[in-house]
């Protein structure tokens, strides 16, 4: 990868060595923030009128929201402080989430406010977060395709509710620097007629050069049939960089969980499923989050 240029990225700055994933990450320092929050405005500035016109509707529903240092970070951190491919993901970010969600797009991301109308969907448990991270800090999303029944939901409130998981975990400022981990667990037999290859597709769009997430790795687990026949169609929906993530995990329950265990997923962080510790509760989740009121 070409190294970038001072003018979009803070001077000085410095990363880590290559992780297990291949990914580098940033030192950070109040000076090394402050200059890149400095150039991303700048890189603003120079976007088109079309690329702009979600923020620019943005910062007048919601300033406070737009303009939060916390909320640009998120993106400086996604693309290593390169200021000008943050700014380009910001403003496809805005773009997006103005079409997924409308009014509610300049609202927080709540349960009891702007996600009232797509509980449904995130009771439906194809998407969770699990509750620890890997040992650098990444988050754990799991995913199980055997429960999609497009019967109960419709695809657009299915993409707002996978939205809705993934900002849950960039609520951890580990996650915006380290990034994410999907686990793709097949061990419920998710049937041909469950793969819903419109939805992934929209899946995909809603987080390639958009979404602030750091996607370290897709694991696939138990491989079925159904990735072995549709694999290449999959490779498709997810885009070159993404497909580059994939990783492929065949063999028994504890032969996949040693396998993670190595790459540092420990037991205690999977799913009982899977011969972890984790007994995933959609529902309870969801009720300790309106709780807290997130």
């Amino acid at each position: 990868m070409p190294i970038p240029s001072p003018s979009v990225t803070p001077l000085h700055m410095a990363k880590t060595k290559a992780d297990t994933y291949g990914q580098n990450h940033i030192i950070e320092s109040p000076i090394i923030i402050s200059d890149a929050l400095s150039l991303f405005e700048k890189e603003l500035e120079k976007l088109s009128r079309k690329e702009r016109a979600g923020i620019h509707e943005a910062e007048k529903k919601c300033p406070v929201i737009t303009r939060s240092e916390d909320h640009r970070l998120m993106f400086l951190r996604c693309d290593l402080f390169n200021a000008k491919l943050a700014a380009k993901r910001f403003a496809k970010y805005w773009n997006k989430r103005i079409e997924l969600f409308g009014e509610k797009a300049f609202e927080p991301f709540m349960l009891e406010g702007s996600m009232g109308n797509d509980i449904d969907a995130l009771l439906n448990g194809f998407v969770r977060l699990l509750p620890g991270k890997d040992e650098s800090g990444r988050a754990l999303i799991w995913v199980d395709a055997s429960y999609l029944d497009s019967t109960k939901y419709t695809r657009e409130s299915m993409i707002r509710a996978l939205t809705y998981i993934e900002h849950a975990a960039l609520e951890d400022e580990t996650v915006q620097k380290k990034g994410v981990v999907f686990i793709n667990y097949n061990g419920n037999n998710p049937k041909f007629s469950q793969f819903d290859k419109t939805l992934i597709s929209m899946w995909a769009d809603s987080m390639k050069g958009c979404m602030p997430v750091r996607v370290s790795a897709i694991y696939i687990l138990q491989i079925p049939t159904l990735f072995s026949t549709l694999a290449n169609l999959f490779k498709h929906l997810l885009g070159r960089r993404l497909s580059k993530r994939l990783l492929l995990l065949p063999g028994t329950n504890e032969k996949i969980v040693v396998s993670l265990s190595k790459r540092g997923i420990k037991r205690e962080s999977l799913s009982i499923e899977i011969g972890g510790e984790v007994v995933l509760d959609q529902k309870k989740w969801i009720e300790e989050r309106v709780e807290a009121g997130k």
